[in-house]
């Protein structure tokens, strides 16, 4: 074949230029069903792990029989078991960074911010939603007042929910969910050891510092929320500056 020859079939199949404006407006004018911002958040609920929601669910196991069997020691069983239900809210949070997903969610329609947003509010919600059922089986099996329930098994919830969002925003690797499977263990023997060692800090003198504690925390965790969209946002825009 001479060169005159490949010349015209190259010629004849070379692929048009990029018109960028009917790029844009043939973009525009694809068909984008309108979705609702319930719709979108009951979406986001269904790629969560079905593990996630079976073992949250589980951690009411130990409350229920404590609650009719153990006694007075299920608050304090339960309170060391809490820490486990943070770990599985910040580990399916950062499962994305963590496999290497996010590329695939900042091309959805939809912002990484908002499906962050939307992760973040399922699992709150999932959260709130065990922590309200475990308060009231503990109290009814010890002699403390509700609050004082509520708020022994809310503060090592927070204090891993904290430090291990503290993890994956400085450790960026798959690494980082053994940093916060180290920290719920921690959290959980230094309960237990509190509880057995020095139980004088859960007496009403010191209620004052728990609550105090509690608010602390719950502050932090803004924080802490605040800075890892915010971290979100940076690597979406960071991806698409080197794309």
């Amino acid at each position: 074949m001479n060169r005159q020859l490949k010349r015209s079939i190259q010629k004849a199949f070379e692929a048009p230029k990029p018109n960028e404006q009917k790029k844009a407006d043939f973009l525009k004018n694809l068909p984008q069903p309108p979705i609702s911002m319930w719709q979108f958040i009951l979406t986001q609920a269904t790629y969560l792990r079905k593990i996630t929601w079976i073992f949250s669910a589980l951690l009411l196991l130990p409350a229920v029989i404590g609650a009719f069997h153990i006694g007075h020691e299920t608050l304090w069983i339960t309170s060391a078991i809490v820490p486990f239900l943070g770990l599985l809210a910040v580990a399916e949070n950062n499962r994305s960074i963590t496999y290497g997903m996010s590329e695939f969610e900042l091309s959805t329609r939809f912002s990484l911010k908002s499906v962050v947003l939307a992760r973040m509010s399922i699992l709150g919600v999932l959260d709130f939603t065990i922590l309200a059922c475990l308060v009231p089986l503990c109290w009814i099996s010890n002699t403390l007042s509700i609050i004082q329930t509520g708020i022994y098994i809310v503060v090592p919830y927070l204090l891993t929910v904290n430090v291990s969002l503290w993890v994956t925003r400085h450790v960026h690797s798959r690494d980082n969910i053994y940093g916060c499977m180290s920290v719920a263990v921690l959290v959980s023997g230094i309960d237990l050891g509190l509880h057995y060692m020095v139980s004088a800090v859960y007496s009403l003198s010191y209620f004052g510092w728990w609550l105090a504690i509690a608010f602390f925390l719950i502050v932090i965790m803004a924080h802490e929320i605040y800075y890892t969209i915010k971290q979100m946002e940076e690597y979406s825009w960071n991806w698409l500056s080197t794309d």
